[in-house]
């Protein structure tokens, strides 16, 4: 099971590498934000109405993988109607005295949503239907287990660039399921014009944990088509874990 969640993982972040890399001339911002400036909010003769993104995040005790899209109707940059879609699937593992118990957690979400923006703030709220499935293994080996579970998931997201040299961003979401949620904020400063760096702290809640965070980002790092991110720092849970943790992220438009 963790092998084939892997799998799924990679697969997905390869099919967004191969669909982003044949859009090297789409009109995308001037600079490595996720807002764009001057013409660039009208799309050129080539609006960009989809947004692809995936990533990988891992500790000591775990790992999960993502992918998503959102798509709006007239551009990724005009306020109105925007859809989001999101999967992730990763491997939970808890060591005890003679047992270890793996749990492999399949996540899916459809969320229609809005756009607002002001200057350089840009908001973005959704609420739509949420999907869970829990598989479920010992080690030494037993017959596997597994739930589904449906509910229903509201999230917003925020990114404000104040000045141009720095930039707060917020996200946070919650579900029906379990009543489990998510929240992160960072903030930086823009670094030789390329990036922005800072530090960032989040917290998250499942069925079987909570979790708390605190690091550093780079965000914004654009390569041809490619937006990359990266976060490295602490991280402690519920069951009294605790180490380093890390994640890579890429995005790109079309």
């Amino acid at each position: 099971m963790r092998g084939l969640a892997a799998l799924r993982t990679l697969g997905a972040i390869g099919l967004l590498l191969a669909w982003g890399s044949t859009a090297v001339t789409a009109q995308t911002p001037e600079t490595a934000t996720p807002l764009p400036s001057g013409d660039d909010l009208n799309g050129g003769s080539n609006p960009e109405r989809f947004l692809f993104f995936g990533g990988f995040d891992i500790w000591r005790f775990g790992y999960t993988g993502y992918a998503g899209l959102q798509w709006a109707p007239n551009t990724l940059y005009s306020d109105g109607f925007i859809l989001s879609v999101f999967t992730s699937d990763g491997t939970e593992r808890y060591d005890a005295a003679t047992t270890q118990y793996r749990t492999t957690i399949f996540r899916a979400s459809v969320l229609p949503g809005w756009r607002f923006s002001r200057g350089k703030l840009e908001v973005k709220v959704f609420a739509g239907l949420d999907f869970e499935r829990d598989d479920f293994a010992t080690i030494p080996f037993s017959t596997p287990s597994y739930a589904n579970h449906f509910g229903a998931r509201t999230a917003f997201d925020l990114w404000w660039e104040a000045s141009p040299t720095t930039m707060m961003s917020a996200a946070a979401s919650m579900t029906t399921i379990a009543n489990g949620y998510s929240a992160r904020t960072a903030t930086g400063l823009r670094a030789l014009d390329a990036c922005w760096i800072g530090p960032e702290i989040s917290t998250s809640a499942d069925r079987f944990s909570r979790q708390y965070r605190i690091g550093a980002h780079i965000t914004g790092l654009k390569t041809a088509a490619f937006e990359w991110s990266f976060a490295a720092g602490f991280v402690q849970d519920s069951l009294h874990r605790s180490g380093a943790y890390g994640r890579i992220s890429v995005l790109t438009r079309r």
